[in-house]
């Protein structure tokens, strides 16, 4: 109930909205801000992470040494389950191992990532279609403030090309923050749909009714008119989309190979993963705003490569202590043939 309560006032107070704000007027781009402020997030998440991986790592490491104990304790004590759970415990402390522990920070790491992942996705939603009415109330602002002021300033243009220059200069200053890469509006999804709010959704959002909405329609259309052109009104080009299915896959890929012993063959849940995650960022992606879209590829990438770095350093420092191990032991071999040879 607590988790629902706090959660339910990080989206009450637009928590994520102020801080992608505060990172889009530093930036000026959303679409950039996303990127930068995903890696800033990553980055204070990922002690959680970088800990829960070292307790995985130390307790198998942890298994594979008690392993033949615990063997033995299974055929001493295989009839006595109560002995059993005693001398396992005892097992435990001797080495160092602590489940409880171990749970309780993978628990905490999962609940800390859903929250984020699901007051991000409902915050950015929300946001993103307050942003298309807003966008377009300040085109359709600087269309009827054009008309009025008309009579009011010298100039050679006619009246349809005053307007239509002061709506394509409001729509270039708009495009600086809304615009990224080839995409028109981060706030849309990167396919072949309209850049601009549906007219209908609008009109209903601001309560326009009869002559008001005929109106505000007559001015949609030459708004759209004068952004557009003749040419076609495409937001994006599934580029972003393509993307995220791709980078699911192969984070999905590279995390089974990393984590799977040498010369295993990838296990079955392994290879559903690979097929469900990708399919779900398909999903997710075409229903989703390129802001949201953005956020999950990057973290998607942040999360391989610090999985990467930490699996390739815990290898190496595994490998070194398994050769001092092996040194440790040529060594005393060498000890004792001296010791046979001296004797002799």
């Amino acid at each position: 109930m607590e988790m629902l309560n706090s959660i339910s006032l990080l989206l009450a107070n637009n928590f994520w909205a102020i801080i992608i704000d505060f990172f889009a007027d530093w930036i000026v781009n959303y679409g950039w801000a996303i990127i930068v402020f995903t890696i800033c997030l990553k980055l204070v998440l990922s002690p959680l992470d970088i800990i829960q991986r070292l307790q995985s790592q130390k307790q198998a490491s942890a298994n594979a040494a008690m392993q033949p104990e615990m063997e033995e304790l299974k055929a001493k004590y295989g009839n006595d389950r109560d002995k059993l759970n005693q001398e396992t415990t005892k097992l435990y402390k001797k080495y160092n191992v602590s489940i409880g522990g171990m749970c309780f920070t993978m628990l905490i790491t999962l609940l800390i990532s859903v929250v984020v992942l699901f007051t991000l996705y409902s915050s950015i939603r929300s946001y993103g279609e307050e942003k298309l009415y807003t966008t377009y109330q300040e085109l359709d602002t600087a269309y009827v403030q054009a008309e009025e002021n008309y009579a009011t300033i010298e100039t050679d243009l006619s009246m349809d090309e005053y307007v239509a220059t002061v709506v394509q200069d409001k729509y270039d200053e708009l495009s600086e923050q809304n615009s990224w890469m080839w995409i028109k509006n981060v706030w849309k999804s990167d396919t072949n749909t309209s850049q601009f709010v549906d007219f209908a959704a609008y009109a209903d959002h601001y309560g326009l009714a009869d002559e008001k909405r005929e109106l505000a329609q007559a001015r949609y259309d030459n708004i759209v008119s004068i952004i557009v052109g003749d040419g076609n009104d495409v937001n994006g080009y599934y580029v972003i989309i393509i993307l995220a299915v791709l980078v699911s896959f192969l984070t999905q890929f590279l995390s089974a190979k990393l984590l799977s012993k040498k010369g295993q063959k990838m296990n079955m849940m392994n290879k559903i993963m690979m097929v469900v995650i990708p399919l779900t960022m398909l999903i997710l992606a075409l229903t989703s705003n390129v802001v949201f879209t953005l956020y999950v590829i990057v973290n998607s990438l942040m999360t391989a490569i610090i999985s990467t770095i930490l699996t390739l350093i815990i290898r190496s420092k595994n490998k070194n202590s398994k050769d001092g191990d092996v040194l440790l032991k040529k060594k005393n071999v060498e000890v004792v043939e001296y010791s046979r040879n001296y004797r002799k």
